[in-house]
């Protein structure tokens, strides 16, 4: 089964394909993703050149500064809570 995001979903990093760091999006994150970290879907858009979507996620609280954005492919994430 193909999991379904939309955004403002609330998910959970479950695993990493590669190393972490290549899912960073914005070079000044306070750190890379880790398993068990949770966020909010904030895009979602076709992959290049293949099958499947890629998942933007935001990480951090609204009163503090983001500890990363980042990219990840579907079976990376579970759903926490839908807005």
């Amino acid at each position: 089964m193909v999991r379904q995001f939309a955004k403002g979903d609330r998910v959970r990093v479950t695993s990493l394909t590669g190393a972490a760091s290549d899912h960073v999006v914005v070079a000044t994150a306070l750190r890379s993703p880790r398993v068990g970290d949770i966020g909010t879907v904030v895009d979602i858009a076709g992959r290049l050149g293949g099958t499947g979507r890629h998942h933007t996620v935001a990480c951090g609280d609204p009163d503090a500064p983001q500890l990363w954005l980042a990219v990840f492919a579907a079976h990376e994430l579970e759903l926490i809570a839908q807005p």
